[in-house]
């Protein structure tokens, strides 16, 4: 958990003494003081997301609706989500796009009543509000599935291929799940007799989220299929947790919430005095931008190289001056040690200044093998990976300095 949330937290305990009045202010102020602490807790030591259960499926027979099944989360406040039944939820919209369905915490005033006729309720229920969003909220909330809708196939369906979810199928990509940490007994030798208690081997690590910004008149798809590869690669093997936001505005709060933001595209683009500002904060507060156009094909090879320009441009605009990246840059050894910087599926070309980083290099078709009909090697492929976790490492670490 980030420094600059545990400090929103202000612990105060009652201070008992001999005539202290016990009113509705001191009893709320006593009982807050060990939900902060819960919270507190679950947020510090704990990870926010899907704890067990909460699966998302179709209905069987497939049509409109989903089943979610009961489990328990924690969200991004440290509340703890029980869902004791399982639901049947229906979509609503009709619009074709992508849906978002999400749960929140909710408290909800309860029985009994004091007086019991038409009085006030004398309990809290802490509930939960399971609906869709065309785009994520802004107030703490946790991701169950996410669905590219299309009302013409009139049925949402389980992933054929999971990694590749396809229209109206429900996609769990974007989930966040907490993972216990792992306790194994250390092994027993002559000269270590077991141990009482098993060692923890793993612990809870921090979550950072990646945001991905297509600019221009390219597709939204474009680098996702290879962002989501580089995502399950990292969290394979790093000591935080990666996810991925697809298509946030510029202007949206939702940026706030993100390490590195991924900009792409493969022509020129202008962004507004607004979206300007709203980068300018970003970077301010410890954020990466992280910009690449895609070269793929003769007109998009024009377009990618409008991108880079517009890109030059925005970072001038932004007071951020693009240098080639060296040896000895951290974006070379935050996690694996590179001599130079690595080959994509474009030749090498790695800039970086207060924390706008721009490739030339096309790594986000490189993490999907290379371009159409020119497949990459895997060691250039392993490589580009590799890099790409550099890259997110070190917005890991420049967001941490911010803070």
């Amino acid at each position: 958990m980030a420094l600059k949330d545990i400090i929103k937290f202000q612990l105060k305990r009652v201070n008992p003494f001999q005539g202290l009045v016990i009113d509705a202010d001191t009893w709320r102020d006593a009982h807050n003081y060990h939900r902060d602490q819960q919270r507190l807790h679950m947020l510090v030591f704990h990870k926010v997301g899907v704890v067990e259960g909460l699966e998302v499926t179709a209905n069987n027979p497939p049509d409109l609706s989903v089943g979610i099944h009961p489990g328990m989360a924690i969200d991004p406040e440290g509340n703890v989500i029980i869902v004791s039944q399982a639901q049947r939820y229906r979509i609503q919209t009709r619009e074709k796009g992508v849906i978002y369905l999400i749960v929140q915490f909710r408290e909800v005033p309860s029985e009994p009543y004091q007086p019991p006729e038409g009085g006030q309720p004398t309990r809290i229920l802490e509930a939960y509000r399971i609906e869709e969003r065309e785009k994520l909220p802004t107030e703490p909330y946790l991701e169950l599935a996410r669905i590219d809708f299309d009302p013409a196939e009139e049925a949402i369906k389980d992933a054929k291929n999971p990694s590749h979810p396809g229209k109206n199928e429900i996609n769990l990509s974007s989930r966040q799940e907490v993972t216990a940490a792992v306790t194994v007994p250390p092994p027993v030798t002559p000269e270590k007799p077991a141990a009482t208690a098993p060692e923890i081997t793993s612990r809870p690590t921090e979550t950072i989220t990646l945001g991905h910004v297509v600019l221009g008149g390219a597709s939204k798809d474009l680098h996702r299929e290879g962002l989501k590869n580089l995502i399950r690669e990292i969290n394979r093997q790093a000591n935080f947790v990666a996810n991925l936001q697809e298509n946030i505005p510029l202007v949206d709060k939702n940026i706030n919430r993100c390490t590195l933001l991924y900009l792409t595209g493969n022509s020129p683009f202008e962004l507004t005095t607004e979206q300007q500002a709203a980068l300018s904060a970003f970077l301010q507060a410890g954020g990466v931008i992280f910009g690449e156009g895609c070269p793929e094909g003769e007109t998009e090879s024009k377009g990618a190289k409008e991108f880079g320009l517009a890109f030059n441009q925005l970072a001038s605009q932004l007071k951020c001056k693009l240098e080639m990246v060296q040896r000895g840059h951290p974006l070379l050894s935050a996690v694996h040690v590179f001599s130079d910087v690595p080959q994509g599926a474009e030749p090498v070309m790695l800039l970086e200044g207060s924390h706008m980083v721009y490739s030339g290099s096309d790594y986000g078709c490189a993490w999907q093998g290379g371009h159409q009909g020119h497949p990459l090697s895997r060691e250039i492929i392993r490589s580009c990976i590799e890099m790409g976790g550099n890259i997110v490492a070190y917005a890991q670490m420049t967001k941490a300095a911010g803070r």
